[in-house]
């Protein structure tokens, strides 16, 4: 046998491995920046729904501009009839904002089963609130949320169960 034509044909089989290995790191890489971006878009999109807040409620601790507000908003005074009640609808709106943020996270299949029935369980109760129906008819009216969101949440306001997104995309 020809030592050439065996090393030629161990050389053959180490390159192949060696691409094989190289396409394989390479889509490990792939999924660990993909992952990387996913976290950081998280983050900083939990970062501006902090911001949005903290303006909202900012509102509240300045009489000047909470009057100033409702005088260039007057069908807002219906909903806010004194300050506490504007700290009310902030707090129902940011849980709305932030189960609008779940909703997407559980149908990219990011948010865990536990979490959702958990994050569920919660708001239904809240739904049942007068002002929690009045603080999402006003988003959705203003497109203040996203419309797939507003039609999965809306039976929510109607004391039906919502469906899981997780299972209504697959």
């Amino acid at each position: 046998m020809d030592l050439g034509v065996v090393f030629g044909a161990t050389g053959m089989a180490v390159g192949m491995l060696s691409l094989v290995y190289a396409r394989t790191q390479a889509l490990h890489a792939r999924r660990q920046a993909d992952a990387a971006h996913l976290a950081t878009t998280i983050e900083v999109q939990q970062a501006m729904a902090d911001r949005m807040y903290r303006a909202r409620t900012s509102i509240t601790s300045n009489p000047g501009v909470m009057a100033l507000y409702l005088e260039a908003n007057p069908e807002m005074r219906e909903l806010y009839p004194d300050v506490a009640s504007v700290e009310t609808t902030i707090a129902v709106r940011n849980l709305i904002d932030t189960l609008q943020d779940m909703y997407f996270l559980r149908k990219a299949g990011i948010v865990g089963d536990h979490f959702w029935r958990n994050w569920m369980a919660s708001f239904l109760p809240i739904a049942r609130m007068p002002i929690a129906r009045a603080v999402f008819d006003n988003a959705v009216k203003r497109s203040a949320i996203d419309p797939e969101f507003a039609t999965f949440l809306h039976p929510a306001f109607e004391f039906q169960t919502p469906g899981d997104p997780k299972v209504m995309s697959s």
